[in-house]
């Protein structure tokens, strides 16, 4: 089974207007259409099993909406986690919901939703999904669309992984994108899954090797950003790779599996 941990969608009357404008922030030309439909196209030429959906609430009051969205595309082949704002009010109902819904797990962004990944009143957020059992995924590293300083850099990360340790918790872009230097000395090799979306093509190979030997293969998990990569490519990014077989199992859907509790 491949698992793309890492994927963006929007609703299908919307998606046009979204891909145009995060394209011309990001500065990116997107590999599909951004539906759902466009998806199922690039999972089954790249052999794709699995992708996962990484919505963002941008604003407090899109939170449910977009839960409920989140909820309602879920299909074969394709599953979602859900968002919370910090600033929506009624935060501790949704997680519930969402837990009870059998969402895996909870997508930040600090940058798009304005904090720092270690402010003292995340937590309690933080915790709250922790202990219904989900999945925390950050967006780590520079956004294109934002300028310094960004939100969630390795260093604050740790701090935030040092707190809640045991938990799952997944930093994108393989630590922090464009932040690599920084997530080799803080988060490399400690209690935290990379995943490899929009990172592995700048890193380079080599780096790439190096990183997933020194954190360990059974903690990195395939992620594209799709629709900002095309899967087919980095798949055969990560198959290329000088890794045991075992290991590049591991990272395109064996890992994955073991984390979202599939078999169960």
């Amino acid at each position: 089974m491949i698992v793309d941990i890492h994927i963006h969608c929007f609703p299908d009357e919307v998606a046009q207007r979204a891909i145009s404008i995060r394209s011309q922030r990001f500065r990116i030309t997107p590999v599909t259409d951004g539906t759902i439909g466009g998806l199922k196209a690039s999972m089954s030429e790249a052999g794709v099993d699995l992708g996962v959906l990484q919505p963002i609430s941008y604003k407090p009051e899109q939170t449910v909406k977009m839960n409920r969205w989140a909820a309602h595309v879920k299909q074969a082949g394709i599953m979602s986690f859900g968002t919370i704002h910090p600033d929506f009010p009624g935060w501790k109902q949704e997680v519930k919901w969402l837990a009870s819904e059998g969402f895996k797990g909870v997508k930040f962004h600090a940058d798009c939703q304005g904090y720092y990944v270690d402010d003292p009143k995340m937590l309690k957020i933080y915790e709250a999904i922790i202990n219904e059992g989900l999945i925390i995924l950050f967006h780590s590293g520079v956004d294109r669309a934002f300028s310094e300083p960004f939100h969630c850099t390795p260093s604050r990360l740790r701090k935030v992984v040092d707190i809640f340790r045991g938990a799952d918790i997944i930093a994108a872009h393989m630590g922090g994108y464009r932040y690599w230097d920084e997530a080799e000395k803080h988060l490399l090799g400690c209690e935290i899954y990379f995943d490899t979306a929009y990172s592995i093509h700048e890193m380079g190979i080599e780096r790439t090797e190096k990183f997933i030997k020194q954190h360990g293969a059974n903690k990195v998990l395939f992620g594209t950003d799709s629709p900002w990569r095309n899967q087919y490519l980095d798949i055969s990014l990560i198959k290329s790779l000088n890794l045991d077989i075992k290991d590049i199992n591991g990272i395109l859907g064996e890992n994955a599996e073991k984390l979202l509790k599939l078999s169960q």
